[in-house]
């Protein structure tokens, strides 16, 4: 009867529902970090959880919000921005900032902008280990513009709203104020 009973015990185990805080891709040995609310596994696969609080296209019409933000700039190529160092290097200080105390991550970043662009957590990682003497944004925005020629700053400043950046926002939409030479 001892099997049975260990047979029937991991049985039931296995039957359990998984606990709450874990995702589906997160192993019952992987530890939980409270903060980031994922594994390991799952952040270095995945990359940062979404910000809480931030915007979603299916929950909020962004079109007011970019209307009134970025007149004009909607259609205009990514490439752009690289041109329009000024802009740029406020962006910069907006999007790569340090990690938090602790090594916690801030919301509405680089890597959550890369996440945006479908690009993999290892490349933020990478380009976050070279800092200083490059931009993880940077880096970010010559990828995009060299894999999909066509990226707008519309596109750009759509993930940006997604992700509750108003003040990146803002700093974007001096490109179509006349506040930078074209």
């Amino acid at each position: 009867m001892g099997p049975l009973r260990s047979l029937l015990t991991a049985t039931l185990l296995l039957a359990q529902p998984a606990t709450q805080e874990a995702s589906q891709h997160c192993g019952r040995l992987e530890y939980w970090n409270p903060d980031n609310r994922c594994c390991s596994s799952c952040l270095q696969r995945f990359g940062p959880p979404p910000c809480p609080g931030s915007l979603e296209a299916s929950e909020v019409s962004l079109v007011p919000l970019l209307g009134k933000e970025l007149p004009g700039l909607a259609s205009q190529p990514l490439s752009r921005l690289l041109d329009q160092l000024e802009v740029l290097e406020e962006l910069i200080v907006l999007l790569d900032p340090e990690p938090g105390p602790g090594g916690g991550m801030i919301c509405g970043t680089t890597r959550h902008l890369a996440a945006r662009y479908g690009v993999p957590a290892a490349w933020s990682t990478f380009a976050y280990s070279l800092r200083p003497s490059r931009s993880p944004l940077r880096a970010l925005i010559e990828m995009v513009v060299a894999r999909e020629p066509s990226a707008s700053l519309g596109q750009f400043g759509t993930h940006l709203a997604q992700l509750g950046r108003a003040d990146a926002l803002q700093v974007l939409s001096k490109l179509g104020s006349g506040v930078c030479p074209a």
